[in-house]
């Protein structure tokens, strides 16, 4: 029996604090009404046990209620963080588009000055040899380029396409030791060849002594060759070096900033004939 009572010990609890209970609500009808000392006290007593006993009912509804409000606080976290990524990406692409669009928009403005309709032409890869760089454009042969057509950037000339597939072409760029450009001064009118060497120097040969070439000068194509219409910016001198001889040591570097190219335009120029076929 004392087992059963320790097991239920607080049904048997309440059972016996409302046994005393009606034993002074009997008490206190019996009194018409009048309550006593005892039974105040009683009532107080039950009062605090009862509370007592509810404080881990309350304990455990107010920890259940906090954990609902760290999980709703972290959700919203979690949701805010994944808004805030999807904005930062947002910003990103539309920060890119705004600078691709400014590029774009040079391009349009450098191609109303060239004589020959163009193709915009998007740089694909990047190619080496001991000559030098080249350049994979995503324009070919279905898109009407063929080979030998100039190749331009705002900033001035790129090169020539070298080699045609359907999709896409090889372009020659002036990096490569193997590009020649037959440039004058447009100051003095002096005339010469701008090239890069294996080695990476950039040079003008063959511009006669006493042209009157100073660093500063810019050089444009000659349109000698037929290759590239004339007056494209090709290169800016750097040094020149009067040894008295018959040709001066010019040093040029070229116009554009290779590193950095992501568009050309590629000139659609009309195939010359040869006339020492």
């Amino acid at each position: 029996m004392l087992q059963f009572l320790i097991e239920r010990r607080n049904a048997a609890l309440l059972i016996a604090l409302f046994v005393v209970c009606f034993m002074l609500m009997t008490v206190s009808a019996l009194l018409q009404g009048r309550s006593t000392f005892i039974e105040r006290g009683l009532f107080s007593l039950m009062g605090q046990i009862v509370d007592i006993g509810d404080a881990p009912r309350k304990w455990a509804v107010g920890t259940w209620q906090r954990y609902l409000l760290l999980k709703n606080a972290h959700e919203e976290n979690v949701a805010l963080r994944q808004k805030l990524l999807a904005f930062s990406a947002n910003h990103a692409r539309i920060r890119e588009l705004k600078t691709e669009i400014a590029r774009l928009e040079e391009l349009l403005r450098a191609s109303r000055n060239l004589a020959a309709p163009v193709r915009l032409a998007r740089i694909v890869a990047h190619g080496g040899s001991i000559y030098g760089k080249s350049l994979i454009v995503d324009l070919g042969s279905a898109d009407g380029v063929r080979r030998d057509m100039p190749v331009v950037h705002q900033a001035g000339l790129v090169g020539r396409i070298s080699r045609v597939s359907r999709g896409v072409s090889q372009v020659l760029p002036l990096l490569d030791s193997r590009s020649a450009v037959s440039v004058i001064a447009q100051r003095s009118r002096a005339q010469g060849i701008f090239s890069i060497s294996r080695q990476g120097e950039s040079e003008v040969r063959h511009m006669p002594g006493g042209a009157g070439a100073r660093p500063g000068d810019l050089l444009i194509s000659s349109g000698l060759g037929g290759l590239f219409p004339k007056g494209l910016p090709v290169a800016r001198v750097t040094e020149v070096i009067d040894a008295k001889e018959l040709f001066l040591k010019v040093r040029a570097e070229p116009l554009v900033n290779f590193s950095s190219l992501e568009e050309v335009l590629i000139l659609m120029t009309e195939p010359r004939e040869n006339p020492w076929k």
